[in-house]
């Protein structure tokens, strides 16, 4: 279906055309101007598809409209239609790109054939550029995946030279989407556009595996925390099924990223420790945000994840936030800094039961004997170096259940694999194991499932000549169609293509 519009001073002669535009088939709307001027306005505000103009009218001849509409849109398709003595001026409208013409008075029979073969040319340019922009899509998807998990300049020094990431660099939040079963594997494929039409905002829709989709917005100054309560709430009332969201902090910069990306999933776990929440935002704007009592709250209860976590890095950076509050604030009393500090300690040792309790009053006794700031700081951050080293040594017992884990995935990675199923076998809560899962292999769970299904579909590819449906089955998508998308979206080419060896430039992945 295309747009038409109609330029002629000649009221009678655009009813005219009008008519017989009204019985060709694929039209979908007609536009008329009486004079030039009026036309280009109207080019300006509309999406149109083809121009058809007099050549001499007053204010603004067709030659000059179509000169400037051509400067505006090179891609318009123009017809003329002029007297015969005006075809010294249809010769030179040619110059400026107008496909055809057409003699005055009109002949339908003429008209007619003019109108198919523009009809023909727009349809395979429209072709031409929906094929190119679906090429240019997977090309996003595919560098930015990449760049997502590794971090590495080169794949955005790739990128450059095929895409305009331009388009990277005008995004500043992210909305991470993490379903309970595998939803995007089966969500239909106009879920993007379900969620645009239900936000009535613009933003980039990255699908990372069958259980994870990013969105990523331009808007710097909207509050996505609503944004993602929305999004919520709309899956919730379309989708049987449970999802958690996270929202990333404000970002500059597609050089970010991977940064944002992690910092993402950490939020995704607060799910473990949080099952009544389905929307969580970045931790430092909620500090921001609460008072001084919420604050402390707030921060104990962040203090008693990582410590249940074993997550050491994120324990001293939340410590010091509470030991910045304190260390320069003369309006608390010594025995309530005493209190704060010693249900540190308190969560330190009961939790993991890395000392016994007698340790544990021993600690909590010399805490309360200090004598100021600086005594129960030291007090408190030796009690953490303690549990620092008891970590070092169970993250290395971890390492069995890692390794089990792996094993299970590599046995079984055609079933329906979930992190809490996982867990299970090896006797961990969910958050635990997702934790050091990423912690020893760099990747989390449903990112590594996913790395590995690739890999060996790249092998039944190469190795066998199983079909594309029945190689789908065998590495654990239900869904055929996805199975393409995905494996697109990973190596950068359809299986088809793979099997074929039509790389350009033999790098198949470079996430491995």
């Amino acid at each position: 279906m295309i747009r038409i519009l109609v330029v002629d001073d000649e009221k009678i002669e655009r009813e005219g055309l009008k008519y017989l535009l009204s019985r060709e088939d694929g039209v979908s709307e007609i536009c008329e101007a009486s004079n030039g001027k009026q036309a280009l306005q109207i080019l300006r505000t509309q999406k149109v598809d083809l121009l058809l103009t007099d050549i001499k009218m007053p204010h603004m001849d067709g030659l000059e409209l179509v000169r400037r509409a051509k400067d505006e849109d090179e891609r318009l398709h123009v017809v003329i239609f002029s007297g015969y003595n005006d075809f010294t001026f249809a010769q030179e409208a040619i110059r400026y790109g107008v496909k055809d013409y057409v003699l005055k008075p009109v002949d339908p029979e003429d008209f007619h054939k003019v109108i198919s073969r523009a009809q023909s040319e727009i349809s395979k340019m429209k072709e031409k550029e929906s094929h190119d922009l679906q090429g240019q899509n997977f090309l996003q998807q595919y560098f930015l995946q990449n760049y997502l998990y590794t971090g590495q300049k080169e794949i955005l020094n790739r990128a450059e030279k095929m895409i305009d990431l331009e388009k990277w660099n005008g995004w500043h939040c992210g909305i991470l989407i993490e379903s309970g079963d595998t939803f995007f594997d089966s969500a239909e494929e106009t879920l993007a556009e379900e969620i645009q039409k239900e936000l009535r905002r613009v933003f980039f829709y990255l699908n990372l595996n069958a259980r994870q989709s990013l969105l990523l917005f331009q808007d710097v100054y909207c509050d996505y925390q609503l944004v993602a309560n929305h999004i919520y709430q709309f899956l919730k009332r379309n989708y049987p099924i449970s999802f958690h969201l996270a929202v990333s902090r404000k970002f500059e910069g597609c050089e970010c990223l991977p940064d944002i990306m992690n910092q993402l999933e950490r939020q995704m776990e607060e799910r473990f420790y949080h099952p009544e929440k389905h929307v969580f935002s970045c931790e430092e704007d909620d500090w921001k945000l609460a008072g001084k009592e919420v604050q402390d709250a707030h921060l104990m209860q962040i203090i008693s994840e990582d410590i249940t976590r074993k997550d050491v890095e994120n324990l001293w950076k939340h410590f010091g936030c509470l030991k910045e509050k304190y260390q320069q604030n003369t309006q608390f009393s010594a025995m309530y800094i005493k209190f704060v500090f010693s249900n540190v300690i308190q969560e330190l040792y009961q939790e993991n039961q890395f000392a016994g309790e007698k340790r544990l009053e021993k600690e909590v006794d010399r805490l309360y004997s200090c004598q100021d700031i600086l005594q129960i700081l030291d007090v408190t951050e030796e009690s953490i170096r303690e549990f620092e080293k008891f970590v070092k040594r169970s993250m290395s017992e971890s390492r069995e259940e890692v390794a089990a884990v792996k094993n299970y995935i590599y046995q079984h990675y055609d079933e329906d694999l979930n992190l809490e199923m996982l867990a299970e076998k090896v006797y961990l809560s969910s958050g635990y194991l997702s934790f050091i899962f990423k912690k020893e292999t760099g990747m989390n769970l449903n990112r590594f499932i996913r790395v590995f299904r690739m890999e060996k579909a790249k092998e039944l590819l190469c190795g066998t000549g199983m079909k594309v449906a029945q190689i789908s089955e065998k590495v654990g998508f239900a869904n055929v169609s996805y199975f393409c998308r995905s494996f697109r979206e990973y190596y950068g080419k359809s299986p088809e293509s793979y099997r074929k060896g039509t790389s350009e430039d033999g790098e198949h992945s470079p996430e491995n």
